[in-house]
């Protein structure tokens, strides 16, 4: 894994991430709720995860990329506070 594909996969994401959360917030805070029973941000459950949300879809597939050029890399994520100081923390998946 060379240095540039992790650039680019964390170029990107920032990219994606920085639309849903700052400049399309407005409709991200409509949209935020319609994820499936049980499912998550990251995993919504939803057949086609960009329908009405493209900025959404796009955020996802830029965080999946990111996350597999890490690990090529052989980076693992850094988390602010231990996982377990959150309530319901069920283990990472």
């Amino acid at each position: 894994m060379d240095k540039s594909k992790v650039e680019a996969a964390l170029a990107e994401f920032v990219g994606a991430f920085e639309v849903v959360f700052r400049y399309d917030w407005d409709y991200t805070r409509v949209m935020i709720r319609d994820e499936t029973d049980g499912a998550t941000f990251i995993e919504p459950g939803l057949d086609d995860e960009s329908e009405d949300w493209g900025a959404r879809g796009a955020l996802l597939e830029k965080y999946r990329a990111l996350v597999v050029a890490m690990k090529e890399a052989g980076i693992e994520p850094v988390f602010p506070f231990p996982l377990t100081n959150l309530p319901g923390y069920k283990g990472r998946v």
